[in-house]
């Protein structure tokens, strides 16, 4: 696959993702579960300058329980950073809160095609089979349910999603270099 042609194939499979992501977003008018609306809030909290405190009572289990509490004694921090810096930008409401959500969510399918591609590349499929096995992955990520559900929510998934394919790419491409260059000891088991 050339070069221009890989960037038109990732740019198409970001584009049906976005549009597919937005329209399923505007769907979601309100954040649930509960961890979704953890993450709003406490994203409402900080941008209003009340810190990283939430409202509410999530566990029973982390004294003191008392209101308003520490953010993040069971959820993790991320999707509130996420949903805070377009809510910055657009406001504190749950559509700004999604708007990263979205973004990120999208991703996934690219990050999912260009897996696909580097598994075409390394079983050396031909040319016309390589190139439906990485747009094909990447549109059926773009389209798939649970991940467009997903998107539509500031909670963790998504963004753990992303970063965890990256990391399988990177691992990948470092594998592959240190194939090619010989690994210290022949060996690339510390990957």
């Amino acid at each position: 696959m050339s070069r221009h042609e890989a960037v038109v194939s990732a740019g198409v499979v970001f584009v049906i993702a976005i549009v597919v992501r937005w329209y399923a977003a505007s769907l979601v008018v309100f954040p649930r579960p509960e961890d979704t609306a953890y993450y709003v809030d406490v994203a409402r909290n900080l941008l209003g300058g009340r810190g990283l405190v939430s409202d509410a009572l999530w566990s029973y289990q982390t004294a003191p329980l008392v209101i308003p509490r520490p953010a993040f004694e069971v959820w993790l921090p991320l999707p509130t950073f996420a949903a805070a810096l377009p809510m910055a930008v657009f406001g504190p409401s749950f559509e700004a809160a999604q708007v990263s959500s979205i973004v990120i969510g999208a991703l996934v399918p690219v990050l999912a095609w260009r897996l696909a591609a580097d598994v075409a590349e390394e079983r050396r499929l031909p040319p016309g089979r390589a190139r439906t096995l990485a747009i094909g992955t990447g549109v059926t990520a773009g389209v798939s349910l649970p991940l467009i559900l997903h998107s539509t929510l500031p909670d963790s998934t998504m963004p753990f999603a992303a970063l965890t394919l990256a990391a399988v790419l990177l691992m990948s491409r470092l594998r592959t270099r240190l194939a090619r260059d010989g690994a210290a000891g022949g060996s690339t088991a510390w990957l």
